[in-house]
């Protein structure tokens, strides 16, 4: 008897947007009116007689960042467990089931530093684009089919995706 799955296209997207929330994190914006009740307005006035004051002074280099500390899990590791946890999730899924541990909480995600993180969101990023342009994910095409796409393409090592090789031979 063959098991119906959820179509993974959407585990797979959800990965990818959960990666670039994960990554943006809770962004400070300065440019937000409403945390400064005394503002009125977005923009200020600018003198046109002030001269701005240029220094001869050596640049200041600003680039240092420290090493991340190593990862234990990596992108290619994360993918490979992010698949076997899309492949199960039960059909149907029931409400109170908490897909989201195996992603993030479990072992797939949650060891991985920001260099790993960057390089899965970047592959996830360039195979969601490439499979939503096949015709076979267009117009709600064969879900079956499309999700092999997916999974087809972010597993692709040798030779990796014609469309992501930079991406997937980033992703080790």
């Amino acid at each position: 008897m063959t098991r119906a799955h959820p179509p993974l296209h959407l585990s797979v997207r959800a990965l990818a947007w959960a990666a670039a929330a994960a990554l943006a994190g809770a962004a400070c914006n300065s440019d937000d009116r409403e945390q400064f009740p005394g503002s009125t307005s977005g923009t200020t006035e600018v003198d046109p007689t002030m001269v701005p004051v240029f220094t001869t002074a050596e640049p200041m280099e600003t680039t240092m960042v420290p090493e991340p500390p190593p990862s234990e899990t990596t992108c290619r590791m994360a993918i490979f467990c992010a698949v076997q946890c899309a492949i199960n999730i039960p059909d149907p899924t029931p409400p109170e089931y908490n897909w989201q541990a195996c992603f993030f909480e479990d072992e797939c995600l949650g060891s991985l530093n920001y260099v790993e993180w960057l390089k899965l969101f970047d592959l996830t990023e360039c195979v969601v684009g490439v499979c939503s342009a096949d015709p076979v994910c267009m117009d709600g095409g064969d879900s079956g089919m499309c999700n092999a796409c997916y999974i087809q393409k972010l597993g692709a090592t040798n030779p990796p995706t014609p469309e992501c090789v930079d991406q997937a031979n980033a992703c080790k």
